[in-house]
Parts: structure tokens; sequence; C-alpha cells
């Protein structure tokens, strides 16, 4: 979760390599629950078990008079923000474990250049974070998490929303497991809503209504807009779009199973013609030199006041919430012609082959799944991937949600789609270059076909990728 980092920062990193995987397929979340309690039982009445064998309750709750020998965990990370919060959640439970953040670059050469570093020192990291995996798993970086996964009982009794598991699996083996969850939402400007006689559609709304809805609240002469023009709601529109109209099934243009892209198909392209109308026929979102004329900054546009509708995210909404002048609300993302889908960025964390501590470090990635880690993730504006009563009666104690729509943000965990990414060769070259190639159509009207070459270039060269690999 990241958390009071710059705009630009975040999506200098999110245009080029990105955070994860694949979307809805099927997972059965209980996969090995029964293997795990049969073992349970079996040393609960195994007098014999010999005295270096703990079970998962001896391990996580030691007794108090046990000496645990003091483990530090270093996380290569490209930022920490209010994720200390949580470093300090996890010391607590297990205080001879502390881990210690390692800053660097967000691109994956950087990451990995700070691991081998370390690793030529002799002080070897145990965590990273991380945006794809070819580069990683190519070179043996990584440490296969399965068997710790599949002998964890937090993970393995917990109720996961469908797919989420295996959205980190590449073919048989698990090299990453999640530190985030960030859904999507529309966030809404109340005051705007009023002031040209609207109210707040239901949670069902369509991407017609939001056209509507948009175009009413636009008056360029009051440099007020329906749509804001930073550059979330822009890439986000482009990746969530095809997938509700059932163009794409996955989010940025990716088939079922992320082997090809299909931006250059007749109904991406024409999805695409629709999002680029916003600006060149409708005129409800600024075009890059109205944006300039306006002094609009394309981090973010929604604290001006001016914009009925702009995204909301987990590093946003706080800052909404501290420093609007005005009354807003969310809505979850429209529902388009086959479904309602968002975008769930499910940001990635590894365990590096190197590290000297495994066990403790899959302790903090287990830790994630528990209600103690995910309330914390709600508290700070990010979804939930555990579905658990307790977390949806505990929205209600939640700051930030305080008369918001608050449905918006229980029916949001579960919908499609996580992030591709990870698990997708080549992934960095694609995003920057499609996405890249859509910023001038998107606001100056130019030519969208020129995507297609190089979504053909990309088709052909991942799926040789994916051969090298083994995948």
């Amino acid at each position: 979760m990241k958390k009071r980092r710059t705009l630009p920062v975040f999506l200098s990193v999110l245009l080029t390599f990105l955070f994860v995987i694949t979307a809805c397929s099927s997972n059965d979340s209980s996969k090995g629950s029964e293997g795990v309690n049969a073992e349970n039982e079996q040393q609960k009445g195994d007098k014999t078990k010999p005295a270096n064998e703990e079970t998962e309750k001896e391990r996580n709750n030691p007794p108090a008079d046990e000496k645990k020998e003091p483990v530090t965990l270093k996380l290569i990370t490209w930022n920490v923000g209010l994720y200390q919060e949580a470093f300090d959640m996890f010391h607590a439970k297990y205080p001879w474990i502390t881990i210690e953040p390692i800053l660097t670059g967000g691109s994956d050469a950087a990451l990995i250049e700070k691991a081998a570093a370390m690793q030529t020192a002799g002080d070897p990291a145990d965590l990273t974070w991380l945006q794809g995996l070819s580069d990683w798993t190519k070179d043996g970086l990584l440490e296969d998490l399965t068997p710790f996964i599949e002998n964890d009982p937090t993970i393995q009794n917990a109720e996961v929303v469908d797919g989420f598991t295996d959205a980190f699996r590449t073919g048989d083996k698990i090299y990453a497991m999640p530190f985030s969850r960030i859904a999507a939402w529309i966030v809404v400007n109340k005051d705007l809503l009023k002031k040209h006689g609207m109210e707040m559609p239901s949670n069902d709304w369509t991407y017609d209504d939001f056209l509507e809805m948009a175009k009413k609240a636009t008056d360029p002469a009051a440099g007020e807009f329906g749509i804001s023009y930073d550059q979330t709601m822009y890439y986000f529109l482009n990746w969530i779009y095809p997938v509700a109209n059932g163009s794409a099934e996955n989010l940025i243009f990716m088939n079922k199973d992320l082997t090809q892209s299909v931006a250059q198909t007749p109904a991406v392209m024409a999805d695409l013609k629709w999002l680029q109308d916003l600006t060149t026929k409708w005129h409800v979102r600024p075009t890059a030199a109205e944006g300039e004329k306006l002094g609009w900054d394309r981090g973010n546009n929604f604290l001006t006041g001016k914009v009925l509708f702009s995204m909301g995210l987990d590093w946003l909404l706080p800052g909404y919430q501290k420093e609007a002048k005005f009354e807003w609300d969310i809505l979850p993302m429209p529902r388009g012609k086959a479904t309602q889908a968002t975008l769930q960025i499910q940001g990635p964390t590894a365990i590096l082959s190197a590290s000297k501590h495994k066990a403790e470090a899959f302790l903090w990635l287990s830790f994630q799944y528990e209600l103690e880690m995910q309330k914390w993730m709600m508290r700070n504006g990010s979804n939930t991937w555990v579905i658990h009563p307790e977390l949806d009666n505990y929205i209600d104690q939640v700051p930030l949600w305080q008369g918001k729509n608050k449905e918006a943000v229980k029916m949001t965990t579960t919908m499609c789609c996580g992030m591709p990414g990870a698990s997708v060769p080549d992934w960095s070259e694609y995003q920057g270059t499609i996405d890249t190639a859509l910023i001038g159509p998107m606001y100056d009207g130019s030519d969208l076909n020129a995507i297609i070459p190089k979504v053909e270039a990309f088709n052909k060269k991942t799926l040789e990728s994916r051969k090298l690999l083994g995948w």
C-alpha cells in the first residue's frame, strides 16, 4: 500500500512496471486445510514430538519465558510511508523480529541491483517488493512460496476473494504474495452535483449515466468539467472500460490467460474511441491545452473543486478527507455492457532465495492475511482480500468512510479485476509502449490505430519469452 507518495512518482512506476497479475480466475481458498488440520491433530496427540518441531500456534505465540534470537528482516522497497505502522504491528506480535526497509528505485532493474549488491556484500536482503516476475525468476532470485503457503494455517483457513491466490501463481509455483489490494472508485464532488441539479446515482449506475452527468456538470466558461484531467483517471478508465463492456477479459487489454493483448481488436478499438470522445466530441474532459491553461497538474485535479468525477484510490482519499473544501462521496466504477468492473492493484512481495531468515520472512507474508492487518488496510482506504463478517462490520468504525457510500466499498471487495503484470513476460515494455502511445490520441484526437503495430509486436515477443522462461 503506497502511502503519501507523490502521484507523478507513482505513475512513473506504474507506467513502466506494473503491480500484479491476473483477474477473475477461480480458486479454492480452503485448499490444503484438511491436511493442515489433520497434522495439527496428530501433533496434539504425539507426546514424543521432537523438541525442535514447533506447531504453528507455538511458533506464533511463544511462551513468555522463551528467548528468541533477534532477527532483522531487510525489505527492499521504493516507499515506506504509513507502512511503518504495519511494521510496528508485526513487531508487536513477533517481538524478536524487526523489519528494516531498504529504499531504492521502483523499477525491477533497480530492485534487483540493490538485492545483488547486498548479497555480494554478505548481507543479503530477505524480502522485496517487485513489479514483474520474469527478470527475477530467470536468475533464480526468488524463493518458491508454495510449500510455506500449503503449511500455513492462517492462509489455508482464510476465505479469500475468488482467484486471489492463483493470481500470484506462475505454473506450479508461487513466487510472490500481496502486501496491498488497492481498489479504484469514482470520487464525486457533491457540491457540483447540487449546483447542476443532480443527485447521487445508485451503485449500479452505467457508463451512459456517467457521460450524461459529466455533460451536465461541464461549463468551460466557469473552468468546470465533468471528468478530471489527471493521469490516474485517464489510465484507469482506459484499462477498465473494455473489461466492463466484455471487449477484454483482463485489464489493460489482455486476454483471458494473459498471453496476448487484444488492444488492436475492433471491440477494444471501439471502446477506446468512446473514451477519446470524452475529450474530442463531448468535451467533458479538458484537452491538454485547456488543462495547462487552467493550471491543472496532471497529478490530480479533484481538490480544485472544479471537477465532478475523478478517481478515488487509497493514497488519495485521506487527502480528500483532510483538504477538500466541498462535500464529496464515492461510487463504484460504472456498469458497462457486460459487467461492473474496477481495478485491484495487488502489490507483490517476495522472499529472496538468498535470505537467511526465510521462515521469519514468511511470517510477514502470512501476517497480511490476519484480520488485524486487513483492518489496517481498511483504515487507510485500501480494499481487503479476506472475506469475513468482522471486516464487513468494521467499516462502520473507519473514520474515512463515515458519512460516505459504504455499500460501494463493500461491493468493490469482490469486483473484478486484479491488475495483470507480474506474470506477463515483457510487461514493462508493453505497458510503457501501449499506454504512452495512447496519451496523444486521448488528449488531442490523433489516430488511435497507431497502437496496432505496437500491440502486434508485443504479442509476438511475449510468446517467445514464455517459451524461453518455460511458462
